[in-house]
């Protein structure tokens, strides 16, 4: 890696990012320079960090985390949310990536940050676990519904050791996004009913989420076809007309990993997570 330069991403590198992610997920269109824009620089929540890999005038390596305010156990704090990590093609297999993440978990440590929480695919979940230290906390659940699951709110975010913390102004700009417009569809007494589109045809990706401190608006019935894609703390949950999706028929099964930089070796209780594709962006 001696030839190599790490070096702090910058808002000027975001049309190579473009063209480096292209190369990475080719099959993946929503990498276009106001996606990234979107993503990375209009976060209420607080500026992105991330790290690059300059080979010469050539990036070939990009990993960028965004801040996310969440509750742990309770207690209002600010984790890094990793979103985006490629590498060029050409450059693979030379452990660039665990550089990445190291660079990165470095830099959200710093930066004071609780913790790096993420979702990891089958292919990199091992070396997150064994070669970087973070905890695999579970398996994202996937379902399809024809009518939205009910969570009780209130017991959910009391038994959470992990929750998105929503305001007005994450949630509008999570509706921003110019890949995926979002939409309140409806809600319940304690909950809002998002949806937007999902990698399946004619299926809507389908989340809830707390009304507490929002005022945004959400009621009446919400009926057909959704994709719910998260976790949801134990019993606190009720689904009707809803089959899982197993996971041999899922095309990347997710699992949420987790790294605590003030108490090594923290551990979350899968059975207590409040999360879902809202919180990581996952169509």
């Amino acid at each position: 890696m001696s030839d190599l330069t790490f070096r702090p991403a910058a808002h000027e590198d975001l049309d190579r990012t473009v063209e480096l992610m292209g190369l990475g997920f080719p099959a993946a269109h929503k990498f276009s320079r106001g996606f990234l824009q979107w993503q990375y620089y209009e976060n209420p929540a607080g500026p992105p960090l991330g790290c690059n890999i300059d080979d010469g005038a050539r990036l070939i390596g990009h990993l960028m985390g965004i801040p996310l305010n969440v509750r742990l156990r309770g207690r209002p704090t600010v984790v890094t949310l990793i979103m985006n990590v490629a590498t060029h093609p050409d450059y693979r297999g030379r452990g660039l990536f665990l550089e990445l993440v190291r660079r990165v978990a470095q830099m959200s440590a710093e930066r004071g940050h609780e913790g790096v929480v993420g979702v990891a695919n089958q292919q990199t979940e091992r070396a997150y676990r064994t070669r970087l230290g973070f905890q695999n906390v579970a398996g994202l659940d996937a379902h399809v519904e024809l009518l939205p699951q009910r969570i009780d709110m209130a017991a959910a975010l009391a038994r959470a050791d992990f929750a998105h913390r929503w305001t007005d102004e994450t949630l509008a700009w999570r509706l921003r996004n110019p890949a995926n417009p979002l939409r309140i569809a409806g809600g319940t007494a304690d909950s809002l009913i998002v949806e937007g589109a999902s990698s399946l045809p004619l299926i809507r990706a389908r989340g809830l989420i707390p009304r507490e401190g929002l005022s945004a608006s959400g009621r009446g019935v919400v009926a057909g076809p959704g994709v719910v894609l998260g976790l949801t703390p134990k019993g606190t949950a009720r689904r009707s007309l809803s089959v899982t999706i197993p996971e041999r028929l899922r095309p990347s099964p997710l699992r949420m990993i987790w790294l605590n930089h003030k108490v090594p070796g923290d551990q979350l209780d899968p059975d207590r997570i409040l999360f879902s594709f809202l919180d990581f962006d996952a169509f």
